[in-house]
């Protein structure tokens, strides 16, 4: 399989999130993906979107930052160097969220890279070693410059490959979200009768 060497920046576009907590007069409502829900999942559904906080954006803001289909987050600025360029990928349109701060939405060119393989790709141990060798700062906070995001170098196979690959892995991940459901679901156990079965064993 042939692969081919790309930066970021010459299969995909990318913004910085500018776009804080809080509730700004002038401003449109927006439901906010933050840190948090970008550092924990390995995709962002539509399912969760009644789970994101409430904030406000402007025009400016939701035109660049609204989540689309086929993109993929990253954590930009964190406490510890590894905790950065953690992706997560978007696999539903929004009406009406914005990614939040501390965040970097890249948008694929979709003729030369799939989303879902790039998702994959940031989550190796090869990039995440070069995010956290690349993050700038010391002691309470860390960031990762513009010129790291643009220059991390991707190996490419052809976008029929990548998009095959990409589909393995969300399928893995839509059946350990599942099982994770399933298992929060799960009634919990009577802890007081199975105190008394060992009592009467003893």
């Amino acid at each position: 399989m042939e692969l081919k060497k790309y930066k970021l920046s010459e299969v995909a576009t990318f913004e910085i999130s500018n776009v804080d907590k809080k509730t700004k007069a002038g401003e449109l409502s927006v439901h906010l993906c933050n840190f948090t829900d970008v550092y924990y999942n390995w995709a962002v559904t539509e399912a969760m979107e009644d789970s994101f906080m409430v904030a406000t954006a402007s025009d400016n803001q939701i035109k660049k930052l609204s989540l689309r289909k086929g993109q993929v987050a990253i954590t930009k600025d964190s406490e510890t160097r590894h905790d950065i360029g953690i992706p997560t990928y978007i696999a539903n349109d929004f009406d009406n969220t914005v990614l939040g701060y501390h965040c970097a939405l890249i948008t694929p060119n979709p003729e030369m890279l799939d989303g879902r393989y790039l998702n994959a790709y940031l989550n190796s141990s090869l990039a995440k070693e070069y995010f956290a060798n690349n993050a700038s700062g010391s002691g309470m906070r860390y960031s990762l410059p513009v010129d790291a995001i643009k220059n991390i170098l991707l190996y490419l196979p052809s976008i029929e490959v990548q998009r095959e690959i990409g589909k393995i892995f969300s399928d893995i991940d839509r059946k350990i979200a599942l099982n994770r459901e399933i298992n929060q679901n799960l009634p919990m156990p009577d802890r007081s009768s199975r105190v008394e079965e060992v009592r009467l064993a003893a």
